[in-house]
């Protein structure tokens, strides 16, 4: 049987949203919903961290989901932060390139860097 908690709390100026359960095909409108109603309803900029410390399981379909939340936050000026303890998953899929990733949300929300690189290096251009 699939299933899937979710609460969130604010903690130092960020929204905390908890997973816990399987987080795949049958449970994540359940996590996009509610990733959706967040981030809308936040103030700009929206700063949302996902703590997936207590996910059993997750599948490509709500990792979709994490990304599509994670687009969203940054149209709104802000950003979507992971924490996650067992990181494997989530580098096989290389999602800690496209988003911060921590082991605890007292690391996520304090802004500490992340142990595993985030983003791609953009070189810029001197001008001058």
């Amino acid at each position: 049987m699939d299933w899937l908690r979710v609460s969130s709390r604010r903690h130092e100026g960020w929204t905390v949203i908890e997973v816990s359960g399987e987080l795949d095909v049958a449970t994540r409108t359940q996590l996009g919903d509610h990733l959706e109603e967040v981030i809308a309803t936040a103030h700009t900029p929206a700063r949302v961290v996902v703590d997936m410390s207590g996910l059993d399981f997750c599948d490509a379909s709500g990792l979709s989901v994490l990304v599509a939340a994670h687009h969203a936050a940054k149209d709104r000026q802000g950003q979507l932060r992971l924490v996650c303890p067992q990181r494997r998953l989530l580098q096989i899929t290389e999602l800690t390139d496209v988003m911060p990733v921590f082991d605890t949300v007292a690391q996520a929300t304090a802004g500490a860097p992340a142990t595993t690189p985030t983003t791609a290096q953009v070189a810029v251009p001197e001008t001058g």
